[in-house]
């Protein structure tokens, strides 16, 4: 299995969700040190805080170094096949889940296993092990987990799951929008649903303007036969008050 190379769309998408994780990881663990701060302050328990708190850090930073060679096995160029790939980086992933599975770290490496495993083509294995995620989660993980599980019912044809799936990730958010709602624009178009795909569109187009998305959004505005509503007319700056 030679490496795929990845579209303008699989990149935009994965941009996407490395943005999310990272601000997960970041966000989880300082919410834990604003905790421990707070514990700090108020309760003075001396050497079994201080030796607890040398603990919990240097656990999550092994977390962390842990969880890193996961995600570098899985987007590493320099393996020269997709096989090799997946398998490495559910090696990474499973020593990360197994030592550290309570932590948010954990479900992020369980989320690898499931993309690796739809790579090496068990799909079964990969919707069972994303669905996990989704139901143990944190709702930036939930969320991220919901739209590579969306994308492997797209992948394999299932464009009504793929909808309703995107769907509930859009009414209730913890993923970008703008990725959310082109996918639905998408996704209806390719099931033969025109008028709702124009609908996903024309709000690419009114709310995420400036998102990457946009440029392929009017692309297919264009070949819908949707003329794009121009930008929306700012006002006048005021006129200075007469002194």
């Amino acid at each position: 299995m030679a490496r795929t190379k990845m579209t303008r769309h699989d990149l935009k998408v994965q941009d996407e969700i490395t943005s999310t994780l990272r601000s997960f990881i970041d966000g989880a663990y300082a919410h834990k040190r604003e905790v421990i701060g707070t514990v700090s302050a108020l309760v003075v328990i001396g050497l079994v805080l201080i030796g607890w708190s040398v603990y919990s850090s240097s656990r999550n930073a092994s977390a962390q170094d842990q969880l890193s060679l996961a995600i570098t096995a899985f987007g590493n160029p320099a393996i020269p096949t997709d096989k090799e790939r997946y398998e490495k980086t559910i090696v990474e992933a499973q020593k990360t889940y197994d030592a550290y599975g309570s932590m948010p770290v954990g479900i992020i490496a369980q989320y690898y296993i499931g993309l690796s495993q739809e790579g090496l083509g068990d799909t079964t294995k990969a919707t069972e092990t994303l669905q996990q995620v989704i139901d143990r989660g944190d709702d930036s993980v939930k969320g991220v987990a919901r739209f590579a599980l969306g994308g492997i019912y797209r992948k394999h044809g299932n464009f009504a799951k793929a909808i309703e799936i995107y769907k509930q990730l859009f009414d209730s958010g913890g993923y970008s929008k703008a990725a959310v709602t082109f996918e639905l624009a998408q996704l209806h178009e390719l099931n033969n649903q025109p008028d709702q795909a124009k609908d996903y569109y024309q709000k690419v187009v009114a709310e995420h303007a400036d998102s990457p998305f946009r440029a392929p959004t009017d692309e297919a505005m264009k070949r819908l036969g949707v003329t794009p509503a121009p930008p929306a007319a700012q006002a006048p700056p005021a006129a200075p008050a007469a002194k």
